[in-house]
């Protein structure tokens, strides 16, 4: 594949992508937690789609660099291991605890979502649900936050196939692949952007929850991808100012933005441009650089258990009123932020890094991993199905009585 760069963005564990994981579950359990303090802490979603679409982009394009094409089959082998199965745990404690805890008339509207968001539909669920005038206020539910894995899982179905489009034509035309593959993937975020713009003027909601308005921000880090070498070096300086103006852009957006009614559309690209900028300056060597505390241990832990913090911090905070009867008041939000900081822990080290890297060594082979996904899935997908059908059955007969 001639052309194509040797250095491309690096894959392995770098702090200053940690840190912006960090950074953006922490202003999305903030805006839960206390949204005066945070109202657009949502936009913490942007840094993951951005962070996401650089590090898969670069994935990808270094391993058709080095064995000449891209598997599919290792790529969503490799996905599966890393999201399924501490996906479907959440989803199974939290039918769990719907049948324990929530009144029955609720199970109908938990249950649809859960289903959603247990084959990755849930943001397309939300997006038909606002359409509808009295379902419009999209009244929360504990998976209401799997609206983004969603988008994220529909972003790995098609991404992959783009790259291999790119890359057969470049190889059938004897064009350089890196070109070809940013010219497609610029279309495609051009293109995303504009119907992002335009959407968002027509229907916010929609805009929000839609795929094809947020693929623009998985593509403009996959263009970072290819388009930056790696590692940085030199201009440390430089580096230094950028990475602060970019967690600038990001922080700022998020404790002041106060118009979800414009958003996404074009206000957007601030804290996309601050992720891109953190991510392009690197871990900058000098004094005043925030690769300092970028690095600071709690900071890299955050960044390594936010995926899990993500999955369980809004259940907790959902089924938390159920069993005290009334709202959750300040003092026991901060009780509920460290017990989800634990239980997010517990969920990295116990499911997974086990699916992910296996034990002793030793992974499970993939068809027993499909195979007991699988089987995960269709328990969610039935219990979705016949709790409500049951609760409708005993709310028909009580009215009988």
């Amino acid at each position: 594949m001639g052309g194509s760069p040797t250095l491309l963005a690096r894959s392995a564990v770098r702090p200053e992508i940690q840190a912006l994981r960090a950074v953006a579950v922490g202003a999305v359990v903030l805006h839960h937690g206390w949204p005066a303090v945070a109202p657009a802490g949502y936009m913490g979603v942007d840094v993951f789609f951005v962070v996401s679409g650089f590090l898969i982009t670069g994935l990808l394009m270094r391993e058709a660099e080095r064995v000449g094409r891209i598997s599919l089959r290792d790529f969503y082998l490799r996905r599966a291991r890393r999201i399924l199965p501490a996906a479907m745990a959440t989803l199974l404690a939290v039918s769990a605890l719907t049948l324990l805890l929530v009144p029955q008339r609720e199970w109908r509207q938990w249950f649809r979502e859960i289903v959603a968001s247990a084959l990755y539909y849930e943001n397309w669920q939300l997006a038909a649900d606002s359409q509808i005038p009295r379902r419009a206020d999209l009244e929360s539910t504990p998976v209401q936050h799997f609206w983004s894995l969603s988008v994220e899982e529909q972003f790995y179905l098609f991404w992959p196939l783009l790259l291999i489009a790119a890359l057969w034509f470049a190889a059938r035309h004897r064009a350089g692949s890196a070109a070809v593959v940013l010219t497609l993937l610029g279309a495609v975020t051009i293109a995303s952007f504009a119907h992002s713009i335009a959407l968002t003027a027509q229907d916010a909601n929609l805009a929000y929850f839609s795929t094809f308005a947020r693929t623009w921000e998985f593509g403009i880090g996959g263009i970072l991808a290819i388009a930056s070498r790696s590692p940085l070096t030199g201009r440390a300086g430089l580096r230094a100012a950028v990475s602060w103006a970019g967690l600038v852009l990001i922080a700022v957006p998020i404790l002041t933005f106060r118009a979800p009614e414009v958003f996404p559309g074009a206000v957007v690209l601030v804290p996309v441009a601050g992720t891109l900028a953190v991510i392009w300056a690197g871990m900058p060597e000098v004094a005043w650089s925030p690769a300092g505390l970028a690095g600071l241990r709690p900071v890299q832990w955050m960044g390594d258990v936010s995926y899990s913090l993500y999955l369980w911090h809004w259940p907790i905070f959902m089924f938390v009123p159920y069993l005290t009867g009334m709202p959750s008041p300040p003092w026991l939000m901060v009780l509920l932020v460290a017990l989800s900081f634990a239980v997010a822990g517990l969920s990295k080290r116990f499911i997974e890094d086990p699916f992910r890297h296996g034990r002793r060594g030793r992974r499970l082979r993939p068809v027993f991993l499909l195979s007991g996904l699988a089987g995960l899935i269709v328990v969610i997908v039935g219990a979705g199905i016949v709790a409500p059908g049951i609760a409708a059955e005993r709310a028909v007969a009580c009215e009988r009585e």
